[in-house]
């Protein structure tokens, strides 16, 4: 008799514990909209970011990649106080630069197959350069918080897990132009659809 309760109690534990996690999971709502451009072309590699401070920043890793003298991806965003990994994958010697205002650093030579780490620790976006390969250009957005988006082709974009509230919707873009700010409000367990209409 003791040892059914014992299972009975931890099956009770065990499914309040998963409730508790599941309203958690829906304690949270979710941007979704779409960049307006007079040029399909100049859709792409925006982006969508929410303005100041949104918590505490969750800091991340990402990996920037050189392929056929490449930078891939194109354009990324990443939290205040997250790495990049930089890698070659070229078979020739290589460097990753950049002289841009609070972020400037140095990798002075990347070997084929091999990594270097930055730590970016300033808002603000960054082109990435090399000077054994001029033609290679590539921008890491740095931004106050994790909540960040770069849109696709077809401009659309996403930002999940964003906690309720209202909030200054930013942008950069290398090409485009904006059109007044954007406020979007974010609702628990819901999805805030906003557009962006930016000038060419």
């Amino acid at each position: 008799m003791f040892k059914k309760t014992s299972m009975f109690i931890r099956a009770a534990l065990l499914l309040a514990g998963f409730g508790f996690m599941t309203s958690e999971a829906y304690c949270l709502g979710t941007i979704s909209g779409s960049v307006i451009s007079d040029l399909q072309r100049n859709k792409g590699d925006v982006v969508v970011y929410l303005k100041g401070e949104v918590g505490p920043v969750h800091h991340k890793t990402e990996v920037l990649e050189q392929h056929h003298l490449t930078f891939i991806p194109k354009v990324m965003a990443i939290p205040v106080g997250s790495n990049v990994m930089f890698t070659n994958h070229d078979k020739i010697d290589s460097d990753v630069f950049s002289v841009s205002e609070d972020n400037k650093f140095n990798l002075e030579s990347t070997k084929p197959g091999t990594q270097g780490k930055i730590t970016f620790n300033k808002p603000g976006a960054v082109n990435v350069l090399s000077k054994m390969h001029p033609e290679m250009s590539a921008w890491i957005v740095v931004t106050d918080n994790q909540y960040a988006s770069v849109s696709n082709r077809t401009g659309s974009f996403t930002i999940p897990n964003v906690p309720a509230g209202t909030y200054q919707l930013a942008f950069w873009s290398e090409k485009l132009k904006s059109q007044g700010s954007t406020t979007v409000k974010v609702e628990d367990g819901k999805i805030a659809k906003v557009s962006l209409k930016l000038e060419d």
